[in-house]
């Protein structure tokens, strides 16, 4: 009978002391609503009572009573707990919390019995006051400490309140401004910050690719034979040659160095030696796979983080593997900022980006508010009296506040995108407006005034292409915002040896035309044996929003360098080339250095059924006579009538030797998708038509189907067919199909395509696993980059985790919950539609602020036990009176009489003896002992039964 009453215990508190049980979702409460059976505290609530009913009782409370009508039964029922209005009973609660209409967090608090008080008290932790903005310095430090987990509300101040609404389960606390911290919006205090447990990850990434190609005619560019730099023969694939470009990358080049081999290696050859071997026909059969490892440990706030990959051919025979990075990450609180020992890259705003293998550390504008984040001009001006400010941006509302009389500065403003101007309007007490403009456009140097962002790199170039030495060298950057209009950075690179030195100084700018960045950078280079070289390179960068005629500047940005100037990758490239090719001239080596570079990006949104039109142009030049490259691409799109289409065109330019002079290559193209269903449809098919023209290429035009299917959308397909003119007027015709599942704890998909010269099939698997404390957790995607949460509801099988896509609790009560945001508040919920009905989640919602790549257990109580609804009478007959309060064997209470003699009871397995008081005379209260009857195939549905009480 003990293990019975415990478990009556737990209805007690769902039904009763913790009507937070209405915001689970479950067959119970449904059930419960339709039979009249609620929380006790629900029930009670008078007609009259307020919406936010106060903790304390009411001067003259209403009288409770209840129409027999309604109960059902000509019998007085005692009401008198209820009387003093909607009362908060002792226990817990899992609520929202307010403070000054602002919402703070969903939590669950403790409430106490106060003597003299027929209403319970909340109880705040020193957690919980810090997460509501509270100023804990004003604080006594004796009453209010980090081991105290019972504060007053009048401890914070006299002033405070706190108001509870048991319906909507909403704790309103009202705190004097002056008690509270001044911060940004979107702040979330260091002291919330949870770096979670120890725990090891592991992200997957399987692929697995097969091919079969065939082709009977004449083959003459395919292969063929070079001769190597030590005078042998080399079978090559390719008929171009390559150049090692900046950071390794083999580059066309009419006098390069390097050939693609046919063991997949580049190979240096002799200039001028390419000799294509004609071959009349051939097949091929090829099966390669790769496995994709991101691994992490998480111990005590350390995130060591490795990613590993494996390649495996059938031609060879062979698998290769190769570690990417491996990295060790820790937070520096204090300066918001992260410390990094291992391989990675330079932040790349200042500088190009540099891989590297050293320490690093920088500044981290996650830790940043929302609104401190990127760059928003600071809104200053006068009040004349109490009056309400609004900001706009396009006649968007951005923010709106009351301010008192005098100067007032809005300085906590989210930023958005690349600007557009600040309309500020001051409604005065007195009816009178003013207005003013406040310029804004960003380009990526802007910070806020007194904003800054700094990083200091020291470690040793890792670049996987060098050949030779790897120099060491140290980096370190620096910006600043001064003001509304101006930012000022500078950097410098140095390496260990007297190789490469460059400085760098810039200003950003904001004006009412827009916003400028102009910064030139000084280079030197000294390579041994060799003349020094000293150059510059000079950027300017411009951005603009035009709201009136819908148009964004998103980006324009040109380069100009010298024939002197190197960057750092540069010098280390042509470094090491020169060693490989035991030369001190620079000419020799001939490596391709930037001229100019130019970037445009035009946006533009002709508003209503107009559609949307862009613009993207580059244009790359270099020195020493290496080939230019020019690209333009222009987009419009638009939907008529749920019809999207979208129409292209761009147009690429090279010019160099081995392009023959210049060379143009066009493009067209054209994309509609159709649905095939209504908009209310669920999973609706979309039709695709796309047709595209190469002038090099040829044309092709493509015809499918996609879309997903089953219950959460967890399945999707493809089929296609494809018809290929090409240029050499050899038409090729393609049929593909694709098949994906988003299972709970995998990404699962697979493909296959046919054409007359090729057949292709793939299969892939993707996924992770955690091992925390409470064993392993399989999830259906993972980033050990990011913060995750490790959800422990026990007995919740089936449990999905709303914010995380499939992911469901597993039959040992774990999931895993994906993509948190690190620094900010979290919620994560439970949708417990798909476990149990003998399982009751206690609450459906956490809140979790991680530290980046934390692994946060997440603790979602759950009441388990067999359900079961009582329809009982008393010995009479007669049906017992409705409100009547049920209790255990105990004399704790478990719930309340329902309309026409039901009660729903968890948690007894075969049975158990209730007792039933609706008055304190002896003929007022009775007994009720239920046997429940046997499960029957396993089945959980909620038993129902008869029972008399006696």
């Amino acid at each position: 009978m003990k293990a019975t009453r415990t478990k009556h215990v737990h209805a007690a508190r769902a039904l009763v002391q913790e009507p937070r049980v209405t915001r689970v979702r479950t067959l119970t409460r449904y059930v419960m609503l339709a039979l009249g059976i609620a929380p006790a505290a629900v029930l009670a609530a008078p007609a009259a009572a307020p919406a936010g009913p106060a903790l304390e009782p009411a001067a003259s409370p209403a009288v409770v009573e209840f129409s027999s009508a309604f109960t059902g039964s000509s019998q007085s029922v005692d009401v008198s707990r209820f009387e003093k209005g909607n009362p908060v009973l002792p226990g817990s609660y899992n609520v929202d919390i307010f403070v000054n209409d602002g919402r703070v967090a969903r939590k669950n608090i403790t409430f106490r019995a106060v003597d003299g008080s027929a209403v319970a008290q909340p109880c705040f932790d020193y957690a919980t006051l810090v997460q509501m903005g509270v100023d804990t310095n004003r604080l006594d430090p004796q009453t209010v400490n980090t081991q105290n987990s019972c504060i007053a509300i009048g401890a914070v101040s006299g002033d405070a309140t706190a108001q509870m609404d048991v319906g909507e389960l909403r704790l309103d606390v009202s705190i004097p401004q002056e008690s509270l911290r001044r911060q940004a919006r979107g702040y979330v205090s260091p002291d919330l910050w949870d770096q979670g447990e120890t725990a090891f990850l592991m992200g997957y990434n399987v692929n697995a690719y097969s091919l079969n190609q065939s082709y009977s005619g004449p083959r003459t560019s395919g292969g063929g034979t070079a001769v190597g730099t030590d005078g042998t023969q080399v079978d090559v694939q390719g008929a171009q040659y390559y150049a090692a470009g900046p950071g390794g990358n083999y580059v066309p080049s009419a006098t390069g160095s390097y050939m693609l081999g046919n063991n997949g290696q580049y190979v240096p050859v002799q200039r001028g030696t390419y000799a294509p071997v004609p071959r009349v026909g051939y097949s091929s059969n090829d099966v390669n796979a790769y496995l994709g490892l991101n691994l992490g440990l998480n111990v005590m706030g350390w995130r060591i983080r490795s990613q590993e990959t494996a390649q495996w051919d059938q031609r060879t025979g062979r698998t290769r593997w190769t570690n990417i990075n491996t990295t060790a990450t820790h937070d520096i609180t204090r300066w918001k900022a992260q410390f990094t020992i291992g391989d990675g890259y330079t932040q790349g705003v200042v500088f190009d980006t540099t891989p590297f293998r050293g320490i690093t550390m920088y500044s981290d504008d996650r830790m940043l508010p929302d609104s401190q984040q990127g760059y928003a001009p600071v809104v200053r001006g006068t009040a004349n009296t109490q009056a309400r400010v609004e900001v706009r941006q396009n006649g968007n509302l951005l923010y709106q506040t009351t301010v008192a009389p005098g100067p007032f500065v809005i300085d906590d403003l989210y930023a958005t995108g690349y600007g557009g101007d600040l309309t500020v309007n001051v409604f005065e007490a007195d009816g009178s407006v003013h207005s003013f403009l406040v310029p804004y456009s960003a380009v990526p140097m802007l910070l806020r005034p007194g904003v800054g962002r700094w990083s200091i790199t020291d470690g040793q170039v890792h670049n996987t292409a060098l050949r030779n030495d790897k120099p060491y060298f140290v980096e370190g950057t620096y910006q600043r915002g001064i003001n509304n209009w101006l930012t000022l950075y500078g950097g410098v690179q140095s390496t260990y040896r007297d190789l490469y030195h460059a400085y760098l100084g810039g200003a950003a700018v904001n004006t009412p035309v827009g916003a400028f960045a102009l910064d030139v950078t000084r280079s030197r280079t000294s390579f041994q044996g060799a003349d020094s070289l000293s150059g510059y390179s000079t950027r300017v960068s411009y951005s603009k929003v035009i709201p009136s005629s819908g148009t964004t500047f998103a980006l324009a940005s040109y380069r100009y360098s010298n024939g002197n100037f190197l960057s750092l990758s540069d010098a280390v490239v042509t470094q090491d080339l020169m060693t490989s090719m035991h030369t001190s001239s620079l000419t020799t080596v001939n490596l391709m250095r930037s001229r100019q570079r130019l970037n445009v990006t035009v946006n533009q949104n002709f508003g209503g059924r107009a559609g949307q039109l862009y613009f993207s142009g580059s244009r790359n030049t270099y020195w020493q006579g290496m080939p230019s490259a020019t690209t333009y691409q222009l987009g419009y799109s638009n939907t008529y009538r749920r019809v999207n289409f979208g129409i292209t065109a761009s147009r690429s330019y090279t010019a160099g030797p081995m392009y023959n002079g210049a060379h143009y290559d066009n493009q067209f193209g054209l994309n509609v998708s159709i649905p095939l269903g209504g908009p209310s449809s669920r999973n609706t098919p979309m039709l695709q038509f796309s047709a595209m023209h190469d002038d090099v290429m040829g044309d092709s035009d493509r015809a499918g189907i996609n879309g997903t299917f089953g219950k959460e959308s967890q399945f999707n397909y493809g089929a296609y067919a494809s018809y290929n003119d090409y240029s050499n007027s050899r038409a090729q015709t393609t049929a593909s199909g694709n098949l994906g599942w988003q299972a709970p704890y995998a990404n699962l998909n697979g493909s296959y395509s046919y054409s007359d010269h090729y057949q292709q099939a793939s299969v892939s698997a993707a996924g992770g696993l955690v091992v925390h404390r409470g064993g392993i957790t399989l999830a259906p995607q993972l980033d050990p980059n990011s913060a995750i949460g490790i959800v422990e509801a026990p007995d919740a099988k089936g449990a999905r985790v709303s914010s995380s896509g499939q992911a469901t609790v597993d039959g040992r009560g774990y999931a895993v919950a994906s993509n948190l945001m690190p620094y900010r508040m979290n919620d994560v919920t439970l949708d417990p539609s798909g476990t149990s009905s003998d399982v009751e989640l206690q609450t459906t919602r956490l809140q979790t602020a991680p530290r980046a790549g934390a692994v946060i257990p997440l603790k979602f109580d759950t009441v388990s036990g067999r359900a079961v609804l009582i329809h009982a009478t008393q010995a009479d007959g007669k049906v017992i009176p409705f409100g009547a309060e049920v209790l255990d064997a105990d004399g704790q209470s478990v719930g309340t009489m329902g309309q026409g003699g039901q009660l729903f009871v968890r948690g007894a397995e075969d049975g158990g003896v209730l007792a039933v008081r609706w008055g304190s005379g002896a003929d007022e209260q009775c007994h009720i002992q239920y046997v429940l009857p046997a499960r029957t195939n396993g089945s959980e549905a909620m038993a129902t039964t008869d029972a008399v009480c006696r």
